[in-house]
């Protein structure tokens, strides 16, 4: 992002402006009606303001997707608090994750595998920066969990224990890893395809039942 002529405080004003404003949109009207034009007149600026802190309406898009993640970081802090098994926090993180994935389908497709997903780690903490409330009170394990933009950099960090306790190599326990991912994008991409034709539960319970296979748990 260029540098706005502002102070950070005023900086990170404006900002948020912004991106509350995009995602009052998306979630009343959806992401096609979406337009910089519209954020900006909403958020009480002019496009060429908007344009000091985005590069792009898509990039825009991806920081108001951030907004979906709130309900996930307090449910995930909450159980992983009072929970000491390995296999079961890796559950909960993926169940809490799918759940609110497959409610905003789009949005968390353009988050992990859209244009600006390998930036999603400068944008996860830009976006924390100005919304810190939004992470609520979590220890510091659990706060750098989730302020880790890589989708295969958060399952990692809880499938890591779990797996140090079998024999597979380090290169066995990276595919499984990826092998989850793998499963979760293919029913991204089904729920984004078929939408409430796919029950999100079932889903769920689909991604579950892949994990609990390759970890034989």
């Amino acid at each position: 992002m260029s540098r706005p002529p502002y102070c950070t405080e005023q900086r990170n004003q404006v900002f948020a402006c912004f991106i509350n404003a995009a995602s009052e949109i998306i979630e009343s009207e959806g992401t096609d009606a979406l337009t910089l034009r519209r954020v900006a007149k909403k958020a009480g600026y002019n496009s060429a303001t908007l344009y000091n802190y985005f590069k792009d309406l898509d990039h825009l898009a991806v920081y108001a997707s951030m907004k979906y993640f709130e309900d996930y970081n307090r449910n995930l802090a909450r159980y992983l608090a009072g929970e000491k098994d390995d296999f079961q926090r890796f559950l909960f993180m993926w169940r809490f994750f799918c759940a609110s994935a497959f409610r905003h389908p789009h949005a968390y497709y353009n988050l992990f595998y859209g244009k600006y997903s390998g930036e999603l780690t400068d944008i996860t903490r830009d976006y924390y920066q100005v919304f810190p409330e939004e992470l609520g009170e979590m220890d510091g394990s659990t706060l750098e969990l989730l302020t880790c933009g890589s989708l295969a950099e958060r399952s990692w960090g809880l499938l890591r224990p779990v797996l140090a306790k079998g024999t597979l190599s380090p290169d066995e326990q990276g595919a499984v890893n990826e092998i989850i991912l793998y499963c979760f994008k293919e029913l991204l991409t089904q729920k984004i395809q078929l939408g409430d034709a796919l029950d999100s539960q079932t889903l769920i319970e689909r991604q579950l039942g892949y994990i609990h296979l390759l970890l034989r748990q």
